[in-house]
């Protein structure tokens, strides 16, 4: 790096002086980057304010590369300059990058072409910006450095074939042309917020000397106190950097709180990381009393929080530019169906508030159907179905998303007719148009302040993704759509908003400011200094000898010194500070960085801050009252069956919330069949095979040949039911897999049957309504078997082995078996038994309970199980059953909603309720009520 100590100098003060001295038209200002050149305007805006002029000229104030784009532009509008290339946006230089890589032998084996190109691309600008090129000849290139020169000889060629200009070279063009291109001349060229300059600035420069235009460097402002008298530097330790920052923001807030005017920075090296945490943390502390506190000029600023952060996100974590991928995705290959689900409830959709709630409730019955992909096709046919079927219903009066439907359905023929396989990138962006305003993009509300700017910012990209057929000609639509998607990707977006006095800053973006307050934190040894980034495509000695920054360890490590040096002189009052502990998992000790370990720890005197809710609760009465009881159902039919009595004996709440107040949980779409799909596959397989067998005497004399036939029709209807609720779930090979499993298992089955004595089955799956106490319930039995003997037994099949105890107690876990025995036994009444039948590979077992020994292999008489020892008789057993399946049904028909779960926490391991009864809350609220007590 080169210094501008060649230039003459002049301090902060007599350079603001002269800036607002009215010579401004003749004067420009460069910055190295964006936000200074604002900073810079902004203050000297406010100067001319507080010097009560109405008018003043604009200050000419601008970062250096724009300073150049500018010249270049004045000189490409005129006429006396007509053989000029034409620039490159960044853009097009990287897809040209990729043309080149990809036309080249190793290139087209590479795995990440696009990463490739931004790394060349890197070390392409590198090599102009530190004018490598002669000294590159000097040293030894390894593969990728010959690699990269290839690359690079023809990214040149194609540059002066095509007649264009890279943003890396055009530095030299100006220069080398400067005398033809008869540009505006500057008297003043001021330099301000360089700590150093690169070889290529400093040409330019020196150009511009001899040239007649004074190029003066600007000394960097030194702060030695601020207005309020607290001065100095301090250095400071926290647990863990989520302390780190709540303690920043509390500091923040009281420094803001004593000086309503100060200016307050907060800088977090590896700001993207803790971007969220950061935004978080301020906004809760700052909320809503600072608000409050500041004055404010109108309703619309009250909204915006008192700091900002400097970091902005990819134009793609914007949920507007989200939707408008989402619809292309969609439109191309399709999506995974969480991002489909997001889509159909999204506002920047025609239809998106008007169908709000009918589109939330599609989602949830898209999700019974659906795969984890979904292509256009198939959720076109599925809400189609869905809304045939809700159509069908007695209640219904029509489609409830009659707009979403017809925008997917022009959608789907826009693509059959409109979407090329190949084209130009100008006719993609004019499609993607046609097809966003298709699905009424950007939504049917008024947008607020953010979102309009981000759609600004959309049509920007959209309009740079149309430039590139400078560079490339055609292109097919997956690899165009792939190049948008990397551009948004990588347009880094921050919305406007007013000027506020706290500002969030990265390393980079604090270069050059100056504040009344700074913190800087994350000074760990982990994270400070600087962590050197060479570039993989240029010797490393070379990049060591020039001494590009962060190009090698020393160099890392003297810009990581600049920029804390920096920090040290910006602020009348700065403070450093690192975290004890990191927030890994494994939560391991760090130091402070060697750089600022000579600066002595001290602990900050800082206010304790009420958060809102805390507030809000000391303003009120609490009064807390334990109330568990709801409305009662009265007599009354409950959809649900058996899963009512079974719910409730395993907590009251859950039985509440799903059958009365039917909340039902969000199913997840999944690939193939799921457990409880294979366990209706064994229902239904097994149940018309017994339709047609109906007695064990046929089991044991059918053939194989023709017992094979019957299985391969129960497993082909079996699974032509369960994909015609989900016709996209097998593709036919899995199906075929799908059937053979099934067949094995059922073959398996019949094969433990025929071991028992001789029965005819009477009934499969066989509805019927019960009465519990006054409730009503409609169940089906998967299968009733008459034994020679005239007896009866009630069977249910099961995928796992269940035992004897899950059907016994007060709340007994598996409720169903001896539900129907009880409550259907006019019907049934020699039934002798309920029996689980375990369908499961390894596994073909009966278990139940009896009232006679042997009538099934392996099942037990009543009085041999020690769980039933206090029950004399049979009846006595039945009894009891009924006597606590009507207290069941009792209390969940008197409105019992307790959070009593039977056993905490096995019973809520897989509840979907937790969410709304809070379990956990509760049991920590009891378990500090208990501690405290002790105490």
């Amino acid at each position: 790096m080169l210094d501008l100590s060649q230039f003459p100098q002049l301090p902060f003060d007599a350079f603001f002086k002269r800036l607002n001295s009215g010579i401004t038209v003749t004067t420009t200002v460069v910055t190295p980057n964006r936000r200074l050149a604002q900073a810079l305007k902004d203050s000297f805006n406010q100067h001319q304010t507080n010097q009560h002029k109405a008018v003043w000229h604009s200050a000419d104030i601008l970062p250096f590369t724009s300073f150049l784009e500018r010249i270049y532009l004045d000189v490409l509008y005129s006429s006396d300059f007509q053989d000029i290339p034409l620039l490159l946006t960044s853009a097009q230089a990287h897809v040209l990058w990729e043309k080149v890589i990809q036309s080249s032998d190793i290139g087209r084996a590479l795995l990440n072409i696009t990463q490739t190109a931004r790394h060349a691309y890197e070390a392409w600008q590198l090599r102009h910006v530190w004018r490598l090129s002669a000294e590159g000849k000097h040293y030894v290139l390894n593969d990728d450095s010959k690699v990269f020169q290839i690359w690079a000889d023809n990214y040149e060629t194609l540059l002066a074939e095509k007649h264009l200009i890279d943003p890396a070279c055009l530095v030299d063009l100006i220069v080398n042309s400067f005398e033809q291109m008869n540009m505006a001349k500057f008297n003043y060229l001021f330099c301000y917020g360089f700590e150093n300059l690169t070889p290529q600035q400093l040409f330019f420069l020196d150009k511009l000397q001899k040239a007649g235009c004074e190029v003066i460097q600007v000394k960097p402002q030194i702060i030695l106190q601020d207005q309020s008298g607290v001065a100095g530097i301090s250095r400071t330790c926290y647990v863990d950097g989520q302390e780190e920052i709540y303690r920043a923001a509390v500091w923040a807030r009281s420094r803001l709180e004593a000086n309503h005017a100060a200016s307050i920075g907060v800088i977090v090296p590896a700001l993207g990381n803790y971007r969220n945490a950061v935004l978080r943390i301020f906004g809760e502390v700052m909320q809503p009393d600072v608000q409050d506190a500041l004055p404010q000029k109108n309703s619309q600023q009250r909204q915006n929080m008192p700091f900002n952060i400097s970091l902005g996100l990819p134009l793609t974590a914007y949920p507007l530019v989200d939707t408008a991928f989402s619809i292309l995705e969609l439109m191309g290959q399709g999506l995974p169906f969480d991002r489909a689900g997001c889509l159909l409830r999204s506002p920047f959709l025609e239809g998106g508030e008007s169908e709000l709630n009918h589109r939330a409730l599609l989602d949830m019955q898209l999700c019974q159907y659906a795969e984890p992909f979904i292509t256009l096709e198939q959720l076109v046919m599925l809400i189609q179905q869905i809304e045939s079927t809700d159509e069908g219903s007695a209640k219904s009066s029509g489609p409830k998303c009659p707009i979403l439907i017809k925008n997917l359905l022009s959608l789907r023929a826009f693509r059959q007719h409109n979407l090329p396989r190949k084209g130009q990138h100008a006719v993609y962006a004019q499609l993607i148009s046609q097809v966003l305003q298709i699905m009424g993009f950007p939504g049917e509300r008024t947008l607020d302040s953010t979102e309009y700017q981000t759609l600004q910012k959309w049509h920007e990209v959209l309009a740079d993704f149309a430039t590139l057929d400078r560079v490339i000609s055609t292109s097919l639509y997956k690899e165009a759509f792939k190049r948008l998607k990397y551009m948004a990707q990588n347009t880094l977006f921050q919305p406007q908003t007013p000027s506020v006095p706290i500002q969030i800053l990265g390393v980079l973006e604090a270069a050059g400011m100056t504040f009344d307050h700074l913190w800087v934190m994350g000074l760990s040894d982990e994270q400070w200094p600087l962590r050197p980034r060479p570039n993989p495509f240029l010797p490393y000695e070379l990049q060591k000898k020039v001494r590009i920054p962060m190009a090698s360890t020393a160099e890392a490590l003297n810009y990581s010194r600049q920029l804390k040096d920096g920090w040290l002189s910006c602020a009348g009052e700065v403070v450093l500070s690192h975290p004890k502990f990191s927030n890994r998992a494994d939560a391991q000790e760090m130091a402070p960085s060697q750089m600022i370990r000579s600066i002595p720890d001290c602990s900050l005197d800082l206010p304790q801050y009420m958060n809102h809710l805390d507030s809000i609760i000391a303003t009120a009465c609490l009064e807390s009252i334990v109330d568990y009881a709801v409305q009662p159902a009265g007599k009354r039919e409950i959809k649900g069956g058996v899963t009512v009595i079974k719910d409730y004996a395993a907590c009251p709440f859950r039985a509440w919330a799903r059958h009365r107040v039917k909340i039902k949980s969000r199913e997840e779409p999944h690939v193939g069949f799921n457990a409880m799909e294979r366990g209706i596959l064994v229902h239904h397989a097994l149940c018309l095979i017994w339709r047609q067998l109906k007695t064990k005497e046929s089991l044991d004399t059918i053939a194989s040949g023709d017992l094979t036939r019957m299985l391969t029709d129960a497993a082909n209807k079996a699974i032509l039911v369960i994909k015609q609720r989900r016709p996209f779930a097998l593709t036919e090979r899995l199906a075929a897999i799908e059937q053979r499993r099934l067949i094995n298992l059922v073959r398996e089955w019949l094969d433990k049957e025929r071991k028992r004595g001789g029965f005819s089955v009477v009934a499969t799956e066989e509805q019927s309504t019960v009465q519990v106490g006054q409730l009503v319930l409609k169940v089906r039995l998967d299968r009733v078997d008459k034994l020679d003997d005239g007896q009866r037994l009630i069977i249910d099949y099961k995928t796992r082995l269940h035992g004897i105890n899950t059907m016994l107690g007060e709340r007994p876990d598996e409720p169903q078996l001896p539900l129907y025995l009880v409550m259907v036994q006019p019907d049934i009444p020699d039934a002798a038994g309920v029996v689980f039948a375990s369908v499961k590979p390894g596994q073909m077992d009966f278990s139940g309970i009896a009232r006679e020994q042997e009538l099934l292999p392996g099942v037990k008489a009543f009085n041999e199980i020690k769980a039933c020892a206090n029950f004399s008789t049979w009846d006595k057993l039945i009894a009891r059953w009924k006597q606590d399946f009507i207290n069941l049904a009792d209390g969940f028909l008197n409105g019992d909603a307790s959070v009593l779960p039977k056993n905490y926490p096995l019973t809520c391991q897989y509840c979907e309720i937790k969410p709304f009864c809070r379990i956990y809350e509760r049991i920590e609220s009891i378990t500090e009520e208990q501690d405290t007590e002790h105490d």
